[in-house]
């Protein structure tokens, strides 16, 4: 008897102990608005992004994101700041040096 109540304890244990695919997000931030600047390059428009916390040496006051609302599955018609979790990788390619980032999964923050 002790023996079944033993495996039954060790069977639930095991039942509860699942595993989340979910990975947690590297890091916190607002979406501060629209790059409204009007340039004839590349190199404006966009999201404009701020990174709480921020580890890097000497981080800029914000990142572009060269991506809409609607591209990151965020409502168009949300006001601004937006609190959100996310993951992201800098941007190494020819806008390295203007701050962009390449944001792979974003959340939304109540």
């Amino acid at each position: 008897m002790k023996t079944l109540i033993l495996i039954l304890c060790l069977g639930i244990i095991i039942i509860g102990c699942k595993k989340s695919n979910e990975r947690p997000y590297q890091s916190i931030g607002f979406i501060t608005g629209y790059d409204a600047r009007m340039c004839p390059s590349p190199l404006c428009g966009g999201l404009l992004i701020t990174i709480q916390n921020d580890t890097a040496k000497n981080p800029p006051p914000f990142y572009h994101i060269n991506s809409t609302l609607s591209q990151l599955g965020i409502s168009e018609s949300t006001k601004f700041p937006i609190n959100v979790n996310f993951n992201y990788k800098r941007d190494t390619g020819i806008f390295a040096t203007y701050n962009y980032i390449i944001v792979s999964q974003i959340k939304v923050i109540n």
